[in-house]
């Protein structure tokens, strides 16, 4: 009931803003108009593709590649770059390297190391191409999306994270 009350409301106030546009402006055309439900995006899920996980134990410059797996369970194309963070106490910006040699649609993928933030260090690994640098998650599992290699270089507990923004 609502619904419709709102309907009509909304068509009586274009009607009265197409008379009031009508007199300022001539409107040789039919008048089209619609209306569109917009609804909240799904969140995506990240992980890290069950053939090269983050290892539990490692050792200093040991490096080690990960692909990662986004899930879009959206019905349309979700456009994002990936996030990687490490957390340790005192942490610096020369305790984790990242790197990769990755191509995303036969553009370089590029890393980029953000900087310290507390006790967090935190990289950006994005598309190297001026018209778009975002990934593009396309709905269902994008598998092996990209990959990365890390390497610590000083010895303690680290905690990881990986996220997609925009």
């Amino acid at each position: 009931m609502n619904r419709k009350i709102l309907l009509i409301v909304t068509i009586i106030l274009i009607f009265i803003g197409l008379v009031f546009a009508e007199s300022r402006w001539k409107i040789i055309s039919n008048i089209f108009t619609g209306q569109t439900q917009v609804a909240k995006a799904q969140l995506l899920n990240i992980y890290p593709d069950a053939s090269t996980p983050f290892p539990e134990t490692t050792i200093t410059g040991q490096p080690f590649k990960v692909s990662i797996n986004v899930e879009n369970p959206n019905p349309v194309t979700i456009n994002g770059k990936i996030m990687v963070n490490f957390t340790k106490t005192g942490i610096t910006q020369n305790d984790v390297y990242l790197s990769t040699n990755a191509q995303y649609k036969g553009y370089q993928v590029r890393v980029t190391k953000e900087g310290v933030f507390g006790n967090t260090l935190v990289f950006t690994i994005d598309v190297n191409y001026v018209a778009c640098v975002y990934f593009n998650f396309n709905p269902g599992l994008n598998a092996n999306v990209t990959h990365f290699t890390v390497q610590y270089n000083t010895e303690g507990t680290y905690s990881w994270a990986l996220a997609v923004y925009q």
